[in-house]
């Protein structure tokens, strides 16, 4: 059997990286505390493949921050965060680069190992995030990079987004009060990445084999059945379309002859059925099995498994002898663009 696995076909789903933040400790029109708002709009050309061992090396996201202001003057004046993420999260990098050239590594923690000193109103070269605005004469607004890069392997969705937490503090001015106790954003930043609706696919067993077929009657037929341990395994990032049929040339389908040969000869012939996906197919019923699935997810833990088995329709022992009898059966699987219409969990499906 050949499984065909059609594994970068062009089905990107084209979307900007962005990002959206707020670390507002009140609404700004009537601020009496600190905070400052952001947005953040990157270009369209970075895509994620999940399967290449290089990863996403970078992702550069200029995020424009405006400070909070308060009436009369008040003002932020300087605010300090980090960036948080989900417990078992992969294992992305963060660092951010601000207007003065400083570049401040390591600012992204798991949410659930939060270093109990950080966010903190200091200086500090690493660790956190510092950004100064200035006095109430300077800009509002400035803006920082952050850069992200993404490990191989990483169960992203194709048209899924990458989202942090942000915990911060800050400082104002002009009466404006200071925020010390470090605030929690748990989506306070998200981030769209070009990710290719990729797979790949492989049959996983042994051969599709019936065994000796000599000894077999008719009636013991079907009793007699391939290995229920075989499948074929998907890991995709996007929805894909399953197909199985036999091979184009075969004018016998679900039929085994010797050396899997045309043949006219019914004692040369001995019929099967093979179920897969739900669906099962035999001499009499030999349109190809195809099925739309939804995404299957990107490693080992959260790959689909679709198991196949064939049964025998008829027996051996009043055959052609041969040593060989076979047939050919292709799979073709091919991701589909996110967003496809897949409400079907085809891991889910069993013989």
């Amino acid at each position: 059997m050949m499984v065909q696995s059609i594994a970068k076909a062009a089905k990107v789903l084209t979307i900007l990286a962005g990002a959206i933040v707020s670390l507002c400790a009140a609404s700004p029109v009537f601020a009496q505390s600190c905070g400052i708002n952001g947005t953040a709009l990157a270009g369209s050309s970075v895509t994620y493949d999940p399967f290449s061992p290089s990863g996403l090396q970078s992702l550069d996201i200029p995020l424009t921050l405006t400070r909070v202001n308060g009436t009369g003057g008040k003002k932020t004046q300087e605010a300090y965060f980090i960036l948080t993420k989900p417990a078992g999260s992969p294992a992305y990098t963060v660092q951010a680069t601000v207007p003065n050239g400083s570049t401040f590594s390591n600012v992204l923690y798991d949410s659930n190992a939060l270093p109990a000193q950080l966010p903190t109103i200091s200086n500090i070269a690493q660790g956190q995030i510092s950004v100064q605005f200035g006095g109430a004469s300077q800009p509002d607004s400035l803006t920082i990079n952050i850069r992200v890069s993404v490990p191989a392997n990483v169960n992203l969705s194709a048209g899924g987004t990458i989202d942090f937490g942000i915990r911060y503090v800050c400082k104002g001015t002009g009466g404006l009060s200071d925020v010390l106790t470090p605030v929690d954003r748990p989506s306070g930043i998200s981030i769209n990445i070009n990710v290719l609706s990729a797979l790949r696919a492989s049959f996983v067993g042994t051969a599709l084999d019936f065994g000796e077929l000599a000894q077999v009657t008719a009636a013991q037929a079907s009793t007699v059945k391939t290995s229920a341990s075989n499948y074929v395994r998907v890991q995709s990032s996007g929805p894909y379309t399953v197909s199985l049929a036999v091979e184009g040339t075969d004018t016998n389908p679900y039929t085994l002859t010797p050396n899997a040969t045309a043949t006219n000869d019914t004692l040369q012939r001995i019929g099967y059925s093979l179920k897969f996906l739900g669906q099962t197919r035999s001499p009499s019923s030999t349109s190809p099995i195809t099925q739309t699935c939804a995404r299957a997810g990107v490693g080992d833990a959260v790959e689909d498994r679709l198991p196949l088995q064939g049964t025998l329709i008829d027996g051996g022992s009043n055959k052609t002898i041969s040593p060989n009898y076979s047939e050919f059966l292709v799979v073709t699987i091919t991701p589909q663009v996110a967003g496809f219409n897949a409400p079907t969990d085809c891991g889910s499906i069993t013989l």
